[in-house]
């Protein structure tokens, strides 16, 4: 998530229409006309849409972020590994290549250098967790499980850190002794699962259905990590806020006979546990980092308090995890 203050100076530029001159900026390295794009949102990145597409035909999304933010790091990586991916037959939204064939830019813009990307929107429809059933969930975990196989072998010295370590420093005694619980935890049920080239964010909301074939997009958080990380990461709705007492186990099964029809891997429920308290543990380590305005126009106060909500979950999860895993 991008800094609130870095969104509030961005939509200092966005005018009643939905039009900016950054994005106008940016847009222009795909030649693509002044006005034609419209703010779309902003969260790992801004948005910003060109509804025809630029030639009259399907929407495509221009992605930008501040190149000296791990943001800007995080969106050359993911854009990278969309490339990556889509060059080897992956299901992944196509990406539109600049006229100087780059996959990214680096703009100068009146609020600074960004770095950016544009993909065509995906075909099919959204779905969310109300609208699946057993199958649609298995074509769900089959999708992850194609693209895990599409993305090849990782070295295991690309093995990600545990968050762990940083959150057992935090001033939240309750939340420091679960941290230093699950740490331990981490450490051995981690030390020798696979690795595969993961998604990172593979939920519903960065997915569209045509029938039952899924094409993914928003690679931000893409890269190696254990595949039983990248699973926990697109299950959380599935899960909930108790490991201990999945919000949706059927679905959940269902997912994960499905990625392992695709991807030949077994990864049991209880593998998840860990890795869905990890992804909490990180997002709030970064927390204050994103949370560093507190008050502003209304659209900014309802994300502010949007964001509370959301880090009061984290913190929820992350002690139901750790009553799990060490009673």
């Amino acid at each position: 998530m991008l800094p609130l203050s870095e969104i509030q100076g961005l939509r200092f530029t966005v005018s009643d229409d939905w039009r900016s001159v950054v994005a106008d900026v940016v847009a222009a390295r795909w030649e693509l006309a002044a006005g034609a794009a419209r703010y779309w949102r902003s969260s790992a990145s801004h948005v910003f849409v060109v509804p025809d597409g630029g030639t009259g035909g399907r929407a495509c999304y221009l992605r930008f972020a501040p190149a000296h933010l791990p943001a800007g790091d995080r969106l050359v990586a993911g854009a990278g590994t969309h490339a990556r991916l889509r060059d080897a037959g992956a299901r992944v939204a196509d990406p539109v290549r600049s006229p100087t064939g780059g996959v990214v830019e680096t703009v100068r813009t009146v609020v600074g250098h960004v770095v950016a990307h544009a993909v065509r929107q995906a075909p099919g429809i959204e779905r969310d967790v109300d609208d699946l059933d057993d199958d649609a969930a298995s074509a769900w975990g089959a999708a992850l499980g194609e693209l895990h196989r599409r993305g090849g072998k990782v070295e295991p010295a690309k093995r990600t850190t545990s968050p762990f370590p940083r959150l057992a420093e935090a001033g939240d005694v309750e939340l420091a002794a679960a941290a230093r619980a699950l740490g331990r935890a981490f450490d051995v049920r981690t030390a020798r699962e696979p690795l595969v080239v993961g998604h990172g964010d593979f939920e519903l909301d960065n997915l569209r259905w045509a029938g039952e074939r899924v094409t993914c997009f928003d690679l931000d958080e893409s890269g190696p990590m254990p595949a039983a990380a990248d699973v926990a990461s697109a299950v959380r709705d599935l899960v909930g806020s108790d490991p201990g007492d999945p919000a949706h186990p059927h679905l959940l099964a269902a997912f994960l006979r499905g990625y392992e029809s695709a991807s030949g891997t077994c990864v049991a429920a209880d593998a998840l546990v860990v890795h869905g308290a990890a992804l909490a543990a990180q997002q709030l380590l970064e927390a204050s980092v994103v949370l560093d305005v507190a008050d502003g126009p209304a659209w900014l106060t309802d994300l502010r308090a949007h964001l509370d909500e959301h880090y009061a979950r984290q913190r929820a999860i992350v002690l139901a995890t750790a009553r799990v895993v060490a009673p």
